[in-house]
């Protein structure tokens, strides 16, 4: 596999926040849009900025592991999570403000979840412990502990922990050039993909896990969700009216009834921040959510009706 043949496109906070200018400056009907979820995208990357991925020890994983890897075990499965302890009540400070802003619907859970954590009425060892865990048992006691319920603390959880775990992902990726990975779903995280990307002469697929961002070459014409090859059962929508045409579509799977977002792109010139582009496309997942499709994966602005 090449390594050096990679979707090319920006994650510095500064890149994402001009990425999403420009998409409002494009599709101004989305300006509602960018306004409510930019800023928590823009948050999830200061902390990842702030945070090394050469400080994250590497590990030296026995023969065995590689075995279980090789039959679809996801490394953080094998490895584990890191410790981020100490860095989960900044991350917490900076991301949950424009989330409660973008979910006005829960607006006021958000800011009970801020709250305990910032005078640690919410120990931030023991909800790093039930986030690794996804411990239910601790979920629901923190959360009733917040004043909420668990379901929308563990979404708070996820938001906080999704830059550590993509930091990982950076760390651990020279560990897998050698180990093919034929499977739908993140070989890091396990997490099924936000968007796909075609590059290359060739205009091959790769997959960008909806979690931890890592990146993997995938069948063109397969359905990372179940894995279907039946050309048949797999049809792809576009846009008529775009200027790129069939650049971005919605792929769509008979079979299991899901959708994935693609980007062609061959047809861009500047690099693209992969999140502002899937959010750009939310007309084409309406199309598909119309006819009765799910996403693959969820999204800040497509997790929560």
């Amino acid at each position: 596999m090449n390594q050096n043949e990679r979707i090319c496109h920006e994650k510095t906070p500064k890149g994402i926040q001009t990425a999403l200018d420009t998409l409002a400056m494009r599709k101004p009907a989305l300006s509602s849009l960018v306004s409510a979820f930019g800023p928590v995208l823009v948050a999830k990357a200061e902390v990842t900025a702030g945070l090394s991925e050469n400080e994250i020890e590497k590990p030296d994983l026995p023969e065995l592991d590689w075995v279980r890897f090789s039959k679809g075990v996801h490394l953080f499965a094998i490895t584990g999570l890191m410790d981020f302890h100490q860095e989960f009540k900044q991350a917490a400070h900076m991301i949950l403000p424009p989330m409660a802003e973008a979910f006005p619907d829960i607006r006021s859970h958000i800011e009970a979840i801020e709250n305990n954590i910032a005078d640690n009425s919410l120990d931030a060892d023991e909800c790093v412990q039930a986030f690794v865990q996804n411990n239910t048992r601790m979920i629901g006691a923190f959360a009733a502990r917040a004043g909420t319920g668990p379901d929308i603390f563990r979404f708070a959880l996820a938001q906080i922990g999704q830059p550590f775990k993509e930091i990982q992902a950076r760390a651990f990726s020279p560990l897998l050039e050698d180990h093919p990975w034929p499977h739908g779903h993140c070989p890091m995280c396990g997490s099924f993909p936000v968007l796909a990307g075609l590059i290359g002469e060739e205009g091959n697929r790769w997959l960008q896990c909806s979690v931890c961002a890592h990146e993997w070459r995938f069948r063109r014409h397969t359905c990372p969700r179940c894995e279907n090859t039946d050309h048949n059962s797999l049809e792809y929508l576009f846009d008529q009216d775009s200027p790129v045409k069939e650049g971005e579509r919605v792929n769509i799977c008979k079979v299991c009834n899901t959708y994935l977002l693609t980007i062609d792109l061959r047809r861009h010139i500047d690099p693209v921040n992969m999140d502002v582009a899937a959010m750009g496309m939310i007309g084409l997942e309406i199309q598909a959510r119309e006819k009765g499709f799910s996403p693959q994966a969820a999204t800040l602005w497509n997790s929560m009706e």
